[in-house]
């Protein structure tokens, strides 16, 4: 078990995500991107197939911002971080939750354009910076973009490596590292890594996710494509912290096409069992998944959208 301080509140600004919808209404806990203000339209917000997240943690009259992902691409992540007018320079952490392309997009950027403040630690696994790939039947085995240590280190970031569980931002947050693979979830079976000069099947040992306690709510936990299964990840969640209430999940759940929806319901239903608050399937979720989780989990869903805020403070 991990000591985990309990906080006041987390807010968790979708930067970047598959979908944008400017349409919309709020909710309680949930704040749109609003379509006009002052009486003229806001400028418009881009979504692309990545992830990108503004988190910010509210402790003892003190904030804590982390920057999770950076999505697909330096267009669609600096646009909107320049149109939402977001103040990265107030950053103390940024985290890769792994490394594929969907999420290492604007790494390099963020730091030499000096949006992220250079020498901010920048969190991830050691396999986060593999050379892999993806193999899919009857197709010809393909390689993904990649990051290089030395390359982010000389655009301005401080490389931090951790392969456990690791508290951040004044022990606000814990990331989980890589986690134990216990459930019926399949991992990534099309995936390849080269791992000493050998290529073997890539199951993404880097994906990681962030977990927040609110004082009188549980936990808060976010993922980037939750490739380690995310009934494996709230179960892991629960056992670092102590705490079995799950309040909010959010992030991907990578249940997107034939060979991952197959296990939809049963996701569905081992979540349900853990009776979360709020649900908010994003990213590389998929529409049908992500259909099946409104359907069944009516009054925890949450459509997200891009310029979306989730604010849980303290109840």
């Amino acid at each position: 078990m991990s000591t985990l301080k309990v906080v006041d509140g987390v807010e968790i600004l979708t930067v970047i995500d598959n979908y944008i919808d400017v349409f919309l209404p709020d909710r309680e806990e949930v704040k749109r991107y609003p379509l006009w203000s002052d009486g003229h339209l806001n400028p418009p917000l881009l979504a692309e197939h990545g992830l990108c997240l503004l988190i910010t943690v509210h402790e003892g009259g003190q904030k804590h911002t982390i920057l999770v992902d950076s999505g697909f691409t330096s267009q669609g992540c600096i646009h909107n971080i320049e149109t939402l007018k977001l103040p990265l320079d107030q950053v103390e952490a940024f985290v890769l939750s792994h490394g594929h392309f969907d999420h290492i997009g604007a790494l390099y950027n963020l730091y030499e354009s000096g949006y992220v403040p250079k020498g901010t630690p920048l969190h991830m696994h050691s396999t986060a910076l593999a050379e892999r790939g993806i193999k899919i039947p009857s197709s010809e085995r393909f390689t993904l973009p990649q990051v290089f240590q030395d390359e982010l280190e000389k655009h301005g970031a401080d490389v931090r490596i951790e392969n456990g569980p690791t508290r951040i931002a004044h022990d606000c947050c814990l990331l989980t590292g890589e986690v134990p693979r216990r459930s019926f979830e399949i991992g990534f079976p099309i995936g390849w890594r080269n791992e000493n000069n050998e290529i073997i099947r890539d199951d993404i040992p880097d994906d990681q996710s962030l977990i927040f306690h609110v004082k009188g709510k549980g936990l808060v936990v976010v993922l980037g494509c939750g490739h380690s299964g995310v009934i494996n990840i709230l179960n892991y969640a629960k056992e670092l912290t102590g705490c079995d209430d799950i309040y909010l999940v959010m992030g991907g759940f990578h249940l997107t096409g034939e060979l991952f929806e197959k296990y939809t319901e049963q996701t569905i239903d081992a979540l349900a069992e853990m009776h979360p608050k709020l649900v908010v399937p994003t990213h590389c979720t998929g529409f049908n998944s992500t259909v099946r989780f409104a359907q069944r989990m009516p009054e925890a869903f949450v459509l997200n959208s891009v310029g979306t805020t989730l604010q849980i403070f303290a109840g």
